[in-house]
């Protein structure tokens, strides 16, 4: 997020410094995210549309590969979520398909949907694998090519004064600013506390994803041109925030295997470096699926190290579920990456200008569906800056800071 502002800012002509380092632990790692336009909200669809089109942009810049089309598989074990998909697409004149579990595996024949799901997928060959270190490192040359070196710099922020409007790096730089971009992941409150700003509705998670090995010689079978992105889509309590799973095939050069993960299942960070709002844990309590299937596992003092089993047993069951070919015991690696994610009264993220201070934007509250969105989400924060008019204008109000939350 913070790269893509920075590029949106420099080819408005402004003048940008990105701070950009301190942290092994970001949001933005690993190799590969989806990007798709399977969402139910037409405003989101376009939102994305927009990102596709920045990326496209982008694309032109790089040296490699920043997107290999694969289209969107998307699940569900209930159709209405999946009719509401499809309407949406309908309505926007976007290209779709509705597929049953024999269809699918005609298609894609590894792909063999289990009856959890309804026999009524829904199919947008507006679906890609995204090359995430393509993209940072084509972000970070683009910001050295329109701004010049001096505009990136690899250190981590001690102090932000709001009086004086200067920024001190780690090894002494002082940096004056105009405006300053807060896109700092699970770290947001942190800063927040740091610069005497209210701090937000905000709570970080370790979430966690699996690569799972073919069989030998079977692996043409699972990489990017033979199988779809595939997204689950859960129905969640009342009152709680969305989850499911996703997958990723092999994508070239890339880690062997194919990714599996979990959104918004992961234990929930209690610790000083990640300051929360009073009532924070009650609402997570209630608002969080995590709270009823983690137990006292809901959250954790650290830095997790070893591989969560809890996650494990759920993206072994989600990868039976969808690729039953594949042997859950021959995975090659685990990861586990942060969700900055909010205790809001939607599912929207969270943009715009800190009430205590029309200086600061923050960009946060993502809870990894972020990376997608990232080029489209910098133009608005950009726009804010510099008041021109963003692509898809009512999300400057729905994406604002102050708006109802769950904390009591």
């Amino acid at each position: 997020m913070g790269r893509s502002t920075a590029w949106s800012l420099c080819r408005s002509g402004n003048h940008v410094v990105l701070l950009d380092g301190g942290h092994a632990e970001k949001g933005s790692w690993g190799e590969s995210r989806i990007a798709r336009l399977s969402y139910a909200d037409p405003v989101m669809v376009r939102l994305a549309r927009r990102s596709y089109e920045l990326y496209g942009t982008l694309s032109q810049k790089a040296s490699q590969p920043i997107m290999y089309k694969t289209g969107c598989l998307d699940v569900s074990c209930r159709k209405d979520l999946l009719d509401n998909l499809a309407k949406t697409y309908e309505d926007l004149g976007q290209p779709y398909e509705r597929l049953n579990h024999k269809q699918v595996e005609q298609r894609w024949p590894v792909l063999q949907l289990t009856t959890d799901y309804v026999q009524a997928s829904v199919y947008c060959p507006e679906g890609d694998a995204v090359a995430l270190g393509v993209v940072m490192e084509t972000l970070k040359d683009q910001i050295h090519t329109l701004a010049g070196p001096a505009a990136y710099i690899d250190e981590s922020v001690v102090s932000i004064d709001r009086q004086k409007k200067t920024v001190t790096t780690e090894d002494g730089t002082v940096i004056s600013y105009s405006k300053l971009v807060l896109a700092a992941g699970i770290w947001t409150n942190g800063l927040l506390q740091k610069m005497n700003l209210s701090l937000l509705p905000l709570v970080a998670t370790i979430e966690q994803n699996t690569y799972y090995a073919p069989s030998k010689g079977r692996e043409p079978l699972y990489g990017i041109s033979a199988m779809p992105v595939v997204k689950e889509h859960m129905p969640p309590p009342n009152g709680m925030k969305k989850f499911g799973g996703y997958m990723i095939p092999h994508m070239p050069n890339g880690v062997e295997g194919v990714k599996f993960g979990m959104h918004r299942q992961g234990p929930v960070l209690e610790h000083e470096d990640f300051p929360v709002l009073p009532g924070s844990a009650a609402a997570v309590e209630r608002h969080f699926r995590s709270a009823q299937t983690r137990g006292r596992d809901l959250w954790c003092r650290r830095w997790p190290e070893d591989e969560d089993s809890y996650l494990r047993s759920e993206t072994d069951a989600y990868c039976k579920r969808i690729l039953p070919s594949l042997q859950v015991h021959r995975s090659e690696l685990t990861m586990r990456c942060p969700y900055d994610q909010h205790l809001y009264a939607d599912e929207d993220f969270v943009v715009g200008f800190h009430p205590d201070d029309p200086d600061v934007v923050v960009v946060a509250g993502f809870a990894g569906e972020g990376f997608k969105f990232a080029p489209a989400i910098g133009e608005m924060a950009s726009s804010l800056i510099t008041g021109q008019t963003f692509a898809v204008p009512e999300l400057i109000h729905r994406f604002r800071l102050n708006r109802p939350n769950y904390l009591k």
